[in-house]
């Protein structure tokens, strides 16, 4: 009788099942690592947008009550003269996000009774007027009502809220309060009908979205040493003006080289050659790199926007593409290509969805 010996290698349904483990784990590790991410960053850019708005409400509205404040101080005081004020906006010279600053040409007219001159005492808080921007248009009396219209350049200190950037809104704002009388002796009733801004008016990047006016009380907090006075509550007249994105050009470029940088680390693991793959994946960081000096160049110092919200998204994105290649390759080096190439497609569009949907979010969330 004979024996026959057999030689043969046991089934690799073992090996199989143990990388199917390892290819499920890889994508479950991807995917919560995404979702943490992604997540964190729309939350982070929803927060910034809400209190974006919030700010800007309590600019403008006149039934918030600000701090050291109370709800008496916006009564209207009964003995307190009242003056109409308008205000037309000319033109908005300029927009210098990176200084904080903003020049305005505008007309004020002020109509009133009685001994009050507010013209020779109205002044633009955050703002700088010589006296050669203030120019006299004109002036008279109209029965027992008196007017005043005059012409002002004005360049006012804004913190510009870029944190949305590149989908912000900027709310400009014109203050006016009276140097001598503080609000129980007079107060800025708005000329809402008469005031406006002017058709020519145009900030490159921005459209005029909308315009309002208000009065609010003020309190310094401080009498500023005056025996003759028992608080420091002035009126204030304030303008506001919504600037809003008037195309997407600016979040075009801003995410142009994102998105091609995170497009070619992609690609490399459709390669093989530990060279070629490292090379796109360091080009890639390098272009983001350079993306992420010219956001924030394009905004104040220390300010952290949208933009670098994306970008930091896609250097995660460039980094786990650098991590899979060094596992693929390391189990391709090993003479498991199968694996490897697996968990290289399986990669691929988990990242590629991944980063497009959060960012996609993310602008959704800024808007």
């Amino acid at each position: 009788m004979i024996t026959i010996k057999d030689n043969r290698k046991p089934s690799n349904l073992k090996d199989s099942l143990k990388d199917i483990g390892l290819v499920r784990g890889w994508i479950i590790i991807l995917i919560v690592i995404l979702a943490t991410v992604g997540g964190t960053l729309i939350w982070v850019t929803y927060q910034n947008t809400a209190q974006d708005f919030v700010n800007i409400g309590e600019a403008i509205n006149p039934d918030v009550v600000e701090s050291g404040l109370t709800a008496e101080d916006y009564q209207d005081p009964a003995a307190a003269e009242k003056v109409t004020v308008g205000l037309y906006v000319n033109r908005i010279k300029s927009l210098n996000i990176k200084d904080n600053l903003w020049t305005v040409d505008f007309y004020i007219w002020f109509k009133w009774k009685g001994d009050l001159n507010p013209g020779d005492s109205f002044q633009v808080i955050d703002g700088t007027v010589s006296d050669k921007d203030i120019q006299l248009i004109k002036n008279g009396t109209v029965g027992d009502e008196n007017y005043a219209l005059y012409k002002v350049a004005a360049t006012i200190t804004k913190k510009f809220d870029m944190n949305r950037f590149p989908v912000d809104d900027q709310f400009l704002t014109i203050v006016i309060q009276d140097t001598a009388d503080q609000r129980d002796k007079l107060i800025f009733v708005p000329d809402k009908e008469g005031s406006s801004v002017g058709d020519n008016v145009n900030v490159p990047g921005y459209g005029v979205n909308s315009f309002n006016m208000t009065e609010k009380p003020f309190s310094y907090n401080s009498t500023m040493g005056d025996p003759t006075v028992s608080s420091g509550v002035f009126s204030q007249l304030r303008t506001g003006i919504l600037l809003s994105r008037e195309d997407n050009t600016v979040l075009f470029v801003s995410l142009i080289g994102m998105f091609i940088a995170v497009l070619a680390a992609l690609s490399s693991l459709f390669i093989m050659s530990f060279q070629g793959r490292f090379s796109m994946e360091g080009a890639s960081m390098f272009v983001l790199i350079t993306n992420m000096v010219l956001i924030t160049n394009m905004v104040p110092t220390g300010v952290i926007t949208v933009g670098h919200y994306v970008a930091s998204l896609a250097f995660f994105v460039v980094a786990m593409c650098l991590v899979e290649s060094a596992i693929s390759i390391h189990y391709h080096n090993q003479g498991e290509k199968d694996l490897a190439r697996r968990l290289d497609m399986v990669t691929v569009p988990i990242l590629a969805v991944g980063f497009i949907v959060i960012v996609t979010a993310m602008i959704l969330a800024a808007w």
